[in-house]
């Protein structure tokens, strides 16, 4: 009886390492057959134009990059924004071009920058850096609803 048992222990002793190894190969495979799905889709979204005062209105459009990478049915989703335009403000006057052109490249720069709304006023350009911030939330509020 105990040499059964010696010899029955001893195959077990041998069969587990190589039971082991079967299992991780066996994983492996899995892992590798586990797709790895990447959609990538690129919109634009605008928000409703905000009044500058008494200059004008002031309108933001944003593009937004929305990467959707699934890996089993883990989905993960990352969004950016890839450009910031501002197909409308105030240029009534010489003076309204003048402070949107100056102003309106910095309010661009730090929402691409800052990737949200929460970005630092102009000096000097006030309402249009208001009217700005204003239109970009409007704008984000439509992202987030798609």
């Amino acid at each position: 009886m105990r040499k059964s048992v010696t010899v029955v222990l001893s195959a077990l002793a041998l069969a587990v390492p190589s039971v082991d190894a079967w299992a991780a190969a066996h994983q492996s495979v899995a892992k590798t057959m586990l797709k790895k799905k990447v959609s990538v889709a690129t919109k634009s979204f605008t928000g409703s134009a905000a009044q500058v005062d008494r200059w004008g209105e002031l309108q933001v459009t944003i593009v937004v990059k929305k990467t959707t990478t699934t890996v089993g049915k883990k989905k993960t989703v990352a969004r950016k924004m890839t450009a910031v335009n501002v197909p409308v403000y105030p240029n009534h006057t010489d003076r309204s071009v003048y402070i949107n052109q100056t102003a309106l490249p910095y309010l661009i720069q730090e929402t691409l920058k800052a990737q949200n709304a929460h970005i630092q006023m102009i000096s000097g350009a006030s309402d249009s850096s208001y009217a700005y911030i204003q239109s970009l939330q409007r704008a984000l509020v439509l992202e987030k609803k798609v």
